[in-house]
């Protein structure tokens, strides 16, 4: 006859439950994972959006990126100035709780995944720049056509 095993005492499981639920809230890879939205807007709308130099839509658009790398954000709209910036990774904030909560497996893991980190800015949303057309066209010239 299979002997049972007695039940861990009230006070044993409590702290396992405590143990275990630390770790898991500390641990940004279950929390928000290895990439994060990025929402793109601009004034005007309908602006063509590039991420590293590849197309990913129009604006109002949402790009999923990998959190640990940095990104090259570009917009486009005919008679605008381009818009360039840059999306950088900076560490999470559930990164920070790892730390608080001296949870070393929680940061290896995070840190494994790309989830240690949080791209900054979250969202891009540029006013786009109307093109001064006297800065490309030449100013028109006095001279109607020849020598006087």
């Amino acid at each position: 006859m299979p002997q049972s095993i007695p039940p861990a005492p009230s006070a044993l499981r409590s702290l396992l439950v405590l143990v275990a639920s630390v770790g898991m809230v500390g641990c940004a890879t279950l929390i928000h994972g290895s990439s994060q939205e990025i929402v793109v807007e601009s004034t005007p709308s309908e602006a063509q959006v590039e991420v590293n130099g590849r197309p990913v839509g129009e604006t109002p658009t949402t790009t999923v990126l990998k959190r640990n790398r940095e990104y090259s954000i570009s917009i486009y709209q005919e008679g605008y100035e381009p818009h360039h910036t840059t999306l950088r990774p900076g560490r999470s904030l559930w990164a920070t709780v790892n730390l608080l909560n001296f949870f070393v497996p929680g940061l290896l893991v995070d840190a494994s995944t790309g989830a240690l980190y949080s791209l900054d800015p979250g969202t891009v949303a540029p006013e786009l720049q109307p093109v001064d057309s006297t800065a490309v066209d030449p100013p028109p010239s006095d001279e109607e056509g020849g020598a006087p």
